[in-house]
């Protein structure tokens, strides 16, 4: 038996709505932190919408559109569920995972004393200067 999990790949759907997030959130110049203040949530919890990692649930995309001054329906612009949409947003998503592993990164970074991330930091351009040459 093993122990490991394998997790789906993020809805479609679910993949716009957390774009449509981060787009308002960006335009109104609200960090993760703030927005996450508003709704009651963290900001991990803010990203992992915004990054399709976790499902909004309704009652939550509710309090987000009323923190960002937008409708519910907003959030769904350029989805009307026929195929064709749903594989245009599967093709734009190819980015998601990149972007899910940037940011599982920078979280973990991020709870590293100072000077061991100054080290890894030094690593890892190390790696990939020679990567490039």
């Amino acid at each position: 038996m093993s122990d490991t999990i394998e997790l789906s790949p993020p809805d479609p759907v679910d993949i716009h709505v957390g774009k449509k997030i981060w787009q308002r959130r960006r335009e109104m110049g609200l960090s993760r932190r703030a927005l996450g203040e508003i709704i009651g949530v963290g900001l991990k919890q803010v990203n992992k919408y915004e990054t399709a990692m976790n499902r909004v649930s309704a009652g939550r995309l509710y309090e987000i559109a009323l923190a960002l001054g937008v409708p519910v329906a907003w959030f769904f612009d350029g989805v009307d569920g026929n195929s064709h949409d749903i594989d245009a947003a599967i093709d734009s998503s190819e980015g998601t995972a990149d972007q899910q592993e940037v940011t599982s990164l920078l979280s973990a970074y991020h709870m590293v004393p100072a000077l061991v991330r100054s080290k890894f930091l030094r690593l890892v351009r190390s790696i990939a200067d020679e990567e490039a040459s």
